[in-house]
């Protein structure tokens, strides 16, 4: 929900943001180095690499962990919003 409202904040004022997915990050760092680097407008050096240094660690234990919290915090909302 908080992503829609910066969005739209954004948008009036007629900025481009650009949305690093973090998955995306740890799955071809490079590659996305790449596409920030591509939507500031500066050329990627020839040779140059680049490594996160993190790793994916979600799986469904700690998904079961997100949906419990999430099921937890919105207990009694009537709209529900994850």
């Amino acid at each position: 929900m908080r992503e829609a409202g910066i969005a739209e904040l954004l948008s009036e004022g007629r900025s481009r943001p650009l949305t690093v997915v973090y998955e995306d990050l740890v799955a071809d760092p490079a590659a996305e180095l790449a596409r920030v680097l591509s939507f500031l407008g500066i050329d990627h050096p020839k040779g140059i690499g680049f490594s996160s240094g993190y790793r994916q660690i979600a799986d469904p234990i700690s998904e079961g962990w997100v949906q419990r919290f999430r099921e937890e915090k919105q207990k009694g909302w009537q709209n529900v919003g994850w």
